[in-house]
């Protein structure tokens, strides 16, 4: 298969796709996220706190349309400050951003001791110039979390919990179907409007009007579905916009509140049993 080209983002859309990334990173790993660039006197661009563990993180984000490998951190006065006054602080650096395959995107995580010893080795010039040698590079690398992977069973929950969210923002006309296709080997999966969800599957004259995949059982660090590339990463929140604007126009009419709990019954109890949830066999 030939690689997909890099996606071609100014150096702003680069910036936002990195802070979206730390920001899915952070929350998939239990932790709430501030975001601190609009504010005139933050240092760094997010703050992060884990209730459990009342771990607070403050992160700077530096991002890489490329590998950034060899690179140097061109770092400002205020950041090496908020590094220098907190020996905790994050410096994320989100490499790959502009690739078309949202998996290849890697969070390298240059903190501590690493930090501290980068930052002493930096020269002041109208900025202040930090060497990343390619071996603390590597070493970040080899410590950086693998690009999350679902498989169809759990493709399909990430899916449904979209759903879910879309029906507690009030849009109670969404849909979700899935059914075993006539060969057994994969499942079919349907989002769309009451209107045009009618039984099991869609009917064939408004199948245009729906979002629908084939989904296997392979392990997959993203999908192509409703419009767009979903990464493994994506909360539900983001999964409901996505199925919000790949939908033709709905309106939160909040007038199915049986069906909101029927689908919040079906994910729980197969989110539970790790096992598909089908609604051809009456459960939603």
């Amino acid at each position: 298969m030939t690689p997909k080209s890099p996606l071609q983002l100014s150096n702003h859309e680069v910036e936002v796709r990195a802070v979206e990334a730390v920001i899915a990173f952070e929350r998939a790993a239990g932790r709430a996220v501030v975001d601190l660039r609009y504010r005139k006197d933050a240092l760094v661009d997010l703050e992060s706190y884990d209730d459990a563990t009342d771990e607070k993180r403050l992160i700077e984000i530096k991002a890489f349309g490329g590998s950034g490998r060899g690179d140097f951190l061109w770092l400002e006065r205020n950041q090496v400050r908020a590094f220098e006054q907190d020996p905790l602080a994050h410096l994320y650096l989100v490499t790959n951003v502009r690739a078309a395959d949202p998996s290849e995107i890697r969070i390298l995580d240059l903190t501590g001791e690493q930090l501290k010893a980068r930052l002493a080795a930096k020269k002041l010039k109208q900025y202040f110039e930090v060497p990343l040698p390619v071996a603390v590079y590597d070493d970040l690398l080899s410590r950086s979390p693998a690009a999350l992977t679902l498989d169809g069973v759990q493709f399909c929950l990430q899916i449904l919990d979209g759903v879910v969210a879309l029906h507690e923002r009030g849009f109670h006309r969404a849909r979700f179907v899935t059914r075993w296709a006539p060969t057994g080997l994969h499942v079919r999966l349907f989002v769309g409007r009451r209107e045009d969800m009618l039984g099991t599957a869609p009917e064939a004259k408004v199948v245009d009007s729906v979002v629908h995949l084939s989904v296997d059982d392979s392990e997959r660090a993203v999908r192509e579905f409703a419009g767009a590339l979903i990464p493994a990463r994506w909360g539900r929140d983001r999964v409901a916009d996505q199925l919000l604007s790949a939908l033709p126009p709905m309106s939160p009419t909040g007038d199915d509140p049986e069906y909101q709990r029927e689908l919040r019954r079906l994910l729980d109890r197969h989110r539970a049993a790790v096992t598909f949830p089908l609604t051809d066999r009456g459960e939603a």
